[in-house]
């Protein structure tokens, strides 16, 4: 299964996609690049983290998420 994933900036971002996409009821994986043990060092290097989305459901969540920022 081919997997997308959703860059995060921020953890208000990685809450708030993550809220969206459950409201949707769109699977979905939360993975921080925070590392105790090197005090957020890989964070610093590869961004905050990322939201990985199965394939099938790459559409729906991009405009979703596109919606939200619109409506910003």
């Amino acid at each position: 299964m081919k997997m997308f994933r959703i860059t995060l900036d921020n953890e208000f971002e990685a809450d708030t996609y993550t809220a969206i996409l459950e409201d949707a009821q769109i699977p979905h994986i939360l993975v921080s690049h925070y590392s105790s043990a090197y005090d957020g060092l890989f964070q610093m290097t590869m961004g905050w983290g990322h939201i990985e989305i199965s394939e099938e459901y790459i559409e729906k969540a991009e405009e979703l998420i596109k919606n939200f920022k619109e409506s910003l």
